[in-house]
């Protein structure tokens, strides 16, 4: 019997025995396939038992640096980097794959012994490569994206970086966070079929509002699943109370979206290739794109309409300073149609979708948990600009006098290197808001076409508009109500502060619907999208892979090789971090760079500028299609190797509270953490002993272990550290 055969995995070779045999199955029979089992699952990896890394310090072509199963040079500049785990590797007990690419990634306290790292795969379904499908308790099967939780004991984690064990020491444990899937209707997902009524068995990216399924063309019919999530990529996981008790979230939550409109891959165009119409505007008659929150402690994943449907790269709480309200910023892609403007949700707490107050004891447990956190009635509001300021900046909405808001005003500032770094805007809304699961909208009918619309300008201002492509935004971990946001497109950074937004949403409505009219904002350029406005410190190492535009092999990352710009290039993860002794942003690029895609750390102040004019420093490098390993055929996992490309860190997280030790080398206990409790001892930590976890994506390892697990395109989840950032005298906060 060839093993190899067409890519199955040990559990699928299993079961294609079993079902050959089931007729005439002997006892002799069932122990030879069992007998097999533990074979295959024996010369298969196992999560944590890699110990070689995707991220390098530089280029280097050392025979010990291009050996297939090992890592290149590990020397980083400014810190030490450690594999976790790595897509394709499966848990010792289920023989259940990490799928890929990894994402958005978190931890936190399971018990008091445990820690859980959950992180979520950034997978297209038909798009690329499915992943095995993975059944919910009402026998829904989804593929594509997954969002995965790893346990590890907690010492051997804290001991993890400075110990020379490999992680899989420490694994007890693997899964997936939720176990029931809530579609865009209300109803539990049990399964698919075209009945329009049954609207139980749809799923929102392949349903009208009517309930009809729509379904992919012929290219794109799914092999493993009923339905896939569509592209989960950055996510955030909040603590309840966690700026106080009442305030914020009143469950342990984690936030997620499908991300970008699937039309132009999987839908026919409607009337044939000679029309007007493309799969997109089936796509825009759907309903649209997911936003979920997990109840952590049911394990039950709810659509969220009210948070919209067109799609975001990442949904991020801000502190609110009030216990009636959540405020989360919704950072990316409105379904691909632009311009846009920066966005936030704002969700009244204990109201219903019509609202009013809801009575708790006639709700479903879907609405009461939907309720409690602000999540059925809301709205989304986008940033607005007063005529006066467009002028301050040297701009001019509906510069055509068309009445159509379509210029991309955001880009244009943020490359205009001579435009003041601050100024002032409001957050308004539109006229739509989600009104309940009874009155489903498809997606091209919500806020989504309504931002460069004339009637829907806000009195005196106009909607500061601009490329859609706004990747990971970070909220302040001091709680005060603020972020910075990554203007992906033009390869920029703004911050936003939100003021006193607990009297905004307190003091603030004249229509009486219990939402405020407008938040103020005050914004900062922190990075212009200019040539010369950030450069790199590499400490001696970075160097760039040899190529074309690096024929003599002594670039550094310093600045982004493939362009020639010394600037921030297409940024996308982005993670705020304190300390006692300073502050900082961690930036992941995804901009395709041959010569190695770049992960570095930005010092910043409480203004809301770099503490180092023009300057980051270089944590790290990944793939590119030039990489000395790539070009040898080798990988880390060993026999995974597929292609030269690109690589892309893709978010990371603040560990510190989860593994410090009180000064009688105890751990804070699960009590002593919650609440504002993780937060008190960050910001009581030196930045540089605090201990981060973080993903990679590398689609050149996606072959091995990996194809035959169905875990789509690889990666790996790291732990890192940075030094000498942060002396012990100097403190920014």
């Amino acid at each position: 019997m060839n093993l190899c055969l067409s890519r199955k995995t040990a559990r699928g070779i299993q079961e294609h025995i079993k079902e050959s045999l089931a007729r005439h199955l002997t006892a002799q029979t069932a122990i030879y396939l069992k007998n097999l089992e533990l074979k295959l699952m024996s010369t298969t990896k196992k999560i944590g038992s890699t110990s070689s890394l995707i991220p390098v310090a530089g280029s280097s072509s050392s025979p010990e640096h291009l050996q297939d199963g090992g890592s290149g040079d590990t020397d980083f500049a400014y810190g030490k980097f450690k594999a976790l785990a790595s897509v394709g590797e499966v848990d010792k007990k289920t023989g259940k794959a990490l799928t890929g690419y990894p994402d958005g990634i978190a931890a936190w306290l399971q018990d008091d012994n445990t820690i859980r790292v959950a992180y979520q795969s950034e997978s297209y379904g038909p798009i690329s490569t499915e992943t095995y499908g993975s059944k919910t308790k009402a026998g829904a099967v989804f593929t594509g994206s997954k969002i995965h939780y790893i346990d590890y004991d907690r010492k051997k984690f804290a001991d993890f970086l400075e110990g020379s064990s490999p992680a899989s020491k420490g694994v007890e444990g693997s899964g997936l966070l939720y176990n029931r899937v809530y579609n865009v209707f209300g109803k539990e997902v049990t399964g698919k079929n075209s009945d329009s009524s049954d609207r139980s068995a749809k799923w929102g990216n392949q349903a009208l509002p009517n309930g009809s399924l729509v379904e992919f063309n012929e290219d794109s019919l799914l092999s493993n699943g009923d339905f896939f999530f569509q592209s989960y990529c950055a996510a955030w996981y909040e603590q309840a109370n966690k700026y106080g008790k009442g305030i914020g979230f009143e469950d342990d939550v984690w936030l997620a979206a499908e991300e970008w409109n699937i039309g132009y891959d999987v839908f026919s165009d409607p009337d044939g290739t000679t029309g007007p119409l493309t799969g997109e505007d089936v796509a825009n008659s759907t309903m649209g794109l997911a936003s979920v929150v997990v109840d952590l402690k049911s394990k039950s994943l709810y659509t969220v309409p009210s948070l919209g449907q067109t799609g975001y790269e990442r949904i991020v709480p801000v502190n609110p300073g009030n216990s009636d309200y959540v405020v989360m910023v919704l950072a990316g892609y409105n379904h691909d149609q632009e311009p846009v403007p920066n966005r936030i949700f704002v969700g009244r707490k204990d109201f219903g979708a019509n609202g009013k107050e809801v009575d708790y004891d006639k709700l479903n447990k879907r609405d009461s948990f939907l309720a409690r956190n602000g999540l059925l009635y809301g709205q989304i509001y986008g940033l607005a600009l007063s005529d006066q300021t467009y002028s301050e900046l040297g701009l001019t909405p509906d510069s055509n006098s068309d009445g159509i808001y379509s210029e991309y005003l955001v880009d244009a500032y943020l490359k205009n290197a001579s435009a003041p770094d601050s100024f002032s805007g409001r957050f308004y809304p539109t006229s739509y808001r989600w009104n309940g699961f009874d009155s489903p909208e498809a997606v091209q009918d919500t806020e989504m076409l309504l931002w460069e619309r004339s009637a829907e300008q806000p009195e005196g201002y106009a909607f500061f508009n601009g490329d859609a492509k706004t990747e990971h935004a970070a909220a302040d971990p001091s709680g005060k109500p603020r972020y910075y946001q990554n203007m992906t497109d033009e390869g920029g950074l703004l911050g936003f502060d939100l003021g006193n937004l607990r009297k905004q949403l307190k003091n603030n409505d004249l229509d009486g619907d219990e939402l405020p009219d407008f938040i103020d904002s005050s914004v900062t350029r922190t990075v212009a999208a200019v040539n010369g406005s950030l450069t790199l410190q590499t400490n001696g190492k970075g160097l760039a892979y040899p190529g074309k535009l690096n024929p003599s092999g002594t670039a550094t990352a310093a600045k982004h090789v493939e362009t020639g710009l010394s600037k921030m290039v297409a940024p996308d993860g982005l993670i705020w971090v304190r300390g006692s002794d300073g502050q900082a942003l961690i930036v992941d690029e995804d901009s395709g760079n041959d010569y190695g895609e770049r992960k570095y750390v930005l010092p910043v102040t409480d203004s809301m500028t770099l503490r180092d004019e023009v300057t980051g420093y270089l944590l790290a490098i990944a793939g590119g299609s030039l990489s000395p390993r790539a070009l040898a055929g080798v990988s880390t996992l060993g026999g995974s190797f597929s292609k030269a490309t690109g690589s892309e860190f893709s978010g990371s997280w603040d560990v510190t509270s989860l593994i410090a030790r009180k000064r009688d080398g105890s751990f804070y206990s699960e009590e002593e953490l919650n609440g504002t409790g993780r937060k008190r001892v960050e910001l009581d930590t030196p930045l540089r002993k605090h201990t981060f976890v973080g993903t990679v994506q590398h689609a050149g390892e996606s072959a091995g272990q990996v194809a035959a697990q169905e875990a789509d395109q690889g990666g790996q989840i790291l732990m890192y550290n940075f030094d000498n950032l942060f002396p012990k005298s100097q403190s920014s906060i």
